[in-house]
């Protein structure tokens, strides 16, 4: 597990992953960045789920985290470019493109995925991340007016913005009597497990969900709503999107009831280089949405695997409308990806 815990002070080591703009480029240029995909604090948090009076929504954490060093990467070997090879003879003949060095793929595509975010952090410093992005914008649209009510809306925006990560905080215990076992994430947990939850409306069509176990992150997840890419099936997104941030060979992957021998669910898989997994799972048809999953596979191991479970008959609230995705990823003409211009549909 990845310390976090060093004597160095927050603003000065961050470079946030939520909402900042993209950093420098690298030769994984076809890897989803954070930095794209993430508005914390931006006016596009929208709406939030109706929580009623649950008493698991908004409990409190340690959010007071002090001084803490995002910890760098490992350094790893630039991903190597796809070969196409082909096997069999005449109309029987079938190419496709192999990764040569997969996990290597996969784990720049999860590096950009999660950006500073680390496995091993607790709830206040995801939530310290999170709320040091409010902050920033918050200092900006200070500076930018002299005027005096203008300043005060200011005040009240960033009260609110931090307020809505706060509510956003859940813990799973069946004593709070929580929603969350009619939603998306329904697989996703075990109350009373010493298991909880923040989760973020990032855009008008991405969620993205910090799962902790024993107060370390362990698994994050996005979910895409199928507005993000309009008129594109999962298969085609996988295609042309997943397969280009985390590598063209993904290992398809099958889970089968015992007794009837249902299919339960279908899903790719991409192994990286940093003990992590990426996968890929296809909730249209159920939740209306497109998920990645990037895991923690130490965690994972002594946790158990968590999947969704599609085969099930399950009814499910209204409320899962709500828990939905989306992209804001954009790429100039050398495919290098950035960040989207003002009004420019994201690609």
């Amino acid at each position: 597990m990845q310390s976090t815990k060093a004597a160095l002070a927050l603003g000065a080591t961050l470079t946030l992953a939520v909402g900042a703009s993209c950093g420098p480029k690298n030769d994984s240029s076809n890897n989803p960045s954070d930095d794209n995909l993430a508005a914390v604090g931006s006016d596009a948090v929208g709406e939030d789920l109706d929580l009623g009076d649950d008493d698991d929504y908004g409990s409190e954490f340690d959010e007071d985290e002090g001084e803490f060093e995002i910890e760098a990467w490992p350094k790893i070997a630039k991903p190597k470019k796809a070969t196409e090879k082909c096997k069999g003879k005449g109309k029987k003949r079938e190419c496709k493109m192999v990764d040569p060095t997969p996990k290597i793929s996969a784990a720049h595509g999860a590096r950009s995925m999660m950006g500073d975010f680390r496995f091993g952090m607790t709830p206040g410093q995801v939530f310290k991340l999170m709320s040091n992005e409010v902050d920033a914008e918050y200092e900006a649209k200070q500076k930018a007016t002299s005027d005096a009510m203008a300043q005060d809306q200011n005040r009240q925006w960033r009260k609110e913005q931090l307020q809505s990560i706060k509510a956003n905080h859940v813990q799973f215990t069946q004593a709070s009597k929580h929603r969350w076992g009619v939603s998306l994430i329904q697989f996703e947990y075990e109350d009373d497990s010493n298991e909880e939850m923040l989760w973020v409306k990032a855009n008008p069509t991405l969620r993205k969900f910090y799962f902790f176990k024993d107060d370390e992150l362990w698994k994050i997840i996005y979910a895409y709503s199928t507005e993000a890419w309009p008129g594109k099936s999962y298969a085609n997104i996988v295609d042309e999107k997943f397969k280009k941030w985390f590598g063209p060979s993904p290992e398809p992957k099958l889970k089968i009831d015992e007794k009837s021998q249902k299919v339960l669910i279908q899903y790719n898989e991409w192994e990286s280089a940093d003990s992590s997994f990426v996968r890929s799972f296809d909730m249209t048809a159920v939740n209306g949405v497109i998920v990645l999953a990037v895991v923690d596979k130490n965690a994972e191991d002594r946790i158990g695997e968590r999947l969704p479970n599609l085969g099930r008959d399950e009814k499910f609230s209204d409320d899962v409308s709500d828990v939905l995705g989306g992209s804001d990823v954009c790429y100039d003409d050398s495919g290098e990806i950035r960040e989207c211009a003002p009004g420019e549909e994201a690609q």
